[in-house]
């Protein structure tokens, strides 16, 4: 006689919860690769401008106080001139503004890196491993994924650091991470097909909500000049780039120089 296999029928309830627990795992990966997207282009540009910061901090600080010696120098010839005025004026605020960033850029532990630290950084990121522990961590802390106020809280603060140790490429703390996750008791499930229904049909309206959220923030950093500025670096060559600008920042810092003796020679 041949043997049989009993195979469970789904109550209508629990077929709708099979079907909404489909839909949302459709969501969550969209949204994961997503937000991995969005990581990406905000690390690899953070990173990009902490290296030119890096490389060429100084001699932009050194051109913005020349630029403001310069117009010093031609108002003391011409005091009476206001666009003389307005333009030392404002060369004081750049100068100021200048140096204010390079103090802070200088208290940043990004500013120590080198243009090899960010292309290292880049390699780990671009990795399959660690993006699919950045994609796993995504879907399962993102504190846009919840309502209670204080679950969100804790998600951010934990989703700050895996965002820290994914722009740092440091592989070795996102598995850290995963693991104090998996360990937490927040991650265990609840019961009760109801009670899973709606907890699913809310985080569905969740994820849709996040990944419009995250769409338009994508579409902002490809619009920044940073990521406009970074894309030109990629496609010229980072070295390239950086030494280009710093080439022509040398030549504006000897011009500014020149001026400036034959300011100075007129007094």
């Amino acid at each position: 006689m041949p043997s049989s296999k009993l195979v469970k029928t789904l109550n209508p309830e629990e077929e709708e919860l099979q079907r909404k627990k489909e839909e949302l795992a459709a969501l969550e990966d969209q949204l994961a690769e997503l937000e991995l997207d969005l990581s990406s282009y905000q690390a690899d540009v953070s990173s990009f401008i902490a290296s030119v910061n890096a490389a060429l901090g100084g001699k932009l600080v050194e051109q913005a106080l020349l630029q403001f010696r310069l117009a010093e120098a031609r108002l003391t010839l011409e005091p009476d001139n206001e666009e003389y005025e307005s333009q030392a004026q404002k060369a004081r605020e750049d100068a100021e503004e200048a140096r204010r960033e390079q103090e802070e850029f200088a208290g940043d532990p990004r500013s120590s890196r080198t243009l090899d630290d960010f292309e290292s950084a880049q390699k780990v990121r671009s990795s399959e491993e660690v993006r699919g522990l950045y994609l796993r961590l995504v879907k399962l802390a993102h504190p846009d994924l919840t309502t209670d106020p204080e679950e969100k809280e804790r998600r951010t603060r934990f989703m700050q650091q895996v965002n820290a140790a994914y722009e740092m490429g440091d592989q070795e703390r996102l598995k850290k991470l995963a693991r104090q996750w998996d360990a937490s008791p927040e991650s265990v499930k609840g019961e009760g097909v109801a009670a899973d229904l709606v907890r699913v049909i809310r985080q569905i309206s969740l994820v849709k909500d996040r990944i419009e959220a995250v769409e338009k923030e994508i579409a902002e950093v490809e619009g920044s000049e940073d990521y406009l500025m970074f894309s030109e670096a990629r496609a010229k060559g980072l070295a390239t780039y950086i030494a280009d600008l710093e080439a022509i920042l040398d030549a504006d810092i000897a011009r500014l120089e020149r001026e400036l003796m034959a300011s100075s020679a007129e007094t």
